[in-house]
């Protein structure tokens, strides 16, 4: 057994839950056969472990990552104390053998005096924005995990002391702050992150007048580059039909893509023309042949009628370098009709 579980430090108030991909086991089986294991803790009173698998088979040479969440009722007496982790293997074949077991302990300290602390991703502008939240509590001069949010916002009681905040999007580290937080004290710390956006992405469809019917669909975006310059942007339209993937068409390829506001448009028909259904559009930025990020999937059927919610500002985020804003400026467009000479 390895991982991280053994390292912990952890100093928790009362009536608090904490999982972070930063606390985990990992079980190797080295041998030759395959094995079936079986995981248990140990923990005080009013204090579980939480394991994301307890029991599961091992073939040769493979190995399972177990995270691990620890969970500390409002009546768990403060004190300090050991928990333990606990990976037992067996072996099947003429009755089941026990053939080892490994390990890991981790220290726990729960205090009485708590205090709560808010966390939050924004854009340059002060926006909400979805990123990797990380909180952890610094006992003497390193890091314990304490808290983990991929929304871009993390709300949790703390234990007083002093705590670092990160904000990553695609697995980089963008913001971090350090702070100290009292005993009942309330806090808001606030990462300012920076990013390349779509600042706006819309559908807008078209009709024909004589008939009304759909036309073609305009996709409108606006890309605002806040972060780096990067060699190569390729933006991607990706449709579904009723829930099944369609086609996939480039729209933009920007070479390279600068720093600051590019505003776009395409004018999408599908291959096989308009028929009756639902068409879920959605964009996907790459960068330099990654993929970086994607919107959220705006849903049109064949008449027209959106049948998402176009007036609300979206976030989302994917890929590996930075994180892409959904605004909702172009939501607010009128549906129009236009007289077209071909589908």
């Amino acid at each position: 057994m390895s991982g991280s579980f053994y390292r912990q430090k952890l100093e928790l108030p009362q009536g608090v839950n904490i999982s972070s991909p930063g606390i985990y086991v990992v079980i190797f089986n080295n041998g030759d056969d395959a094995l079936k294991i079986n995981m248990t803790t140990e923990a005080p009173m009013g204090v579980k472990l939480a394991l994301s698998e307890e029991d599961f088979a091992l073939n040769a040479g493979e190995q399972k990552r177990v995270m691990v969440g620890v969970n500390v009722t409002e009546d768990a007496v403060p004190g300090e104390y050991a928990l333990k982790i606990s990976a037992e293997a067996q072996r099947e074949g003429a009755g089941i053998k026990i053939v080892g077991s490994v390990a890991q302990t981790a220290t726990l300290t729960i205090v009485g005096e708590t205090a709560s602390v808010e966390v939050t991703a924004v854009n340059p502008g002060g926006e909400p924005m979805p990123a990797v939240v990380r909180l952890y509590k610094l006992v003497d001069s390193e890091k314990a995990d304490f808290g983990y949010s991929e929304t871009g916002s993390l709300k949790i009681k703390v234990s007083p002391g002093k705590y670092l905040a990160e904000a990553y999007v695609g697995g980089k580290k963008l913001a971090e702050e350090t702070f100290d937080i009292a005993a009942d004290e309330e806090k808001t710390i606030i990462l300012t992150v920076k990013t390349v956006c779509f600042d706006g992405f819309g559908i807008v469809p078209n009709y024909y007048t004589e008939t009304g019917k759909l036309a073609f669909v305009q996709v409108v975006y606006t890309i605002n580059n806040l972060y780096q310059t990067y060699p190569e942007a390729e933006v991607v339209l990706k449709v579904t039909f009723d829930g099944t993937p369609l086609e996939e068409t480039t729209v933009a390829t920007l070479t390279p893509l600068e720093k600051g506001r590019v505003e776009l448009k395409y004018n999408y028909i599908p291959a096989g023309g308009w028929v009756d259904g639902t068409y879920g559009f959605m964009l996907q930025l790459n960068l330099e042949g990654e993929p970086y990020a994607t919107t959220l999937e705006e849903e049109l059927n064949a008449s027209g009628e959106v049948a998402g919610a176009s007036h609300s500002r979206y976030y989302i985020i994917g890929g590996v370098a930075a994180a892409v804003i959904i605004g909702g400026a172009y939501f607010l467009m009128k549906r129009k009709k236009t007289k077209a000479s071909s589908a």
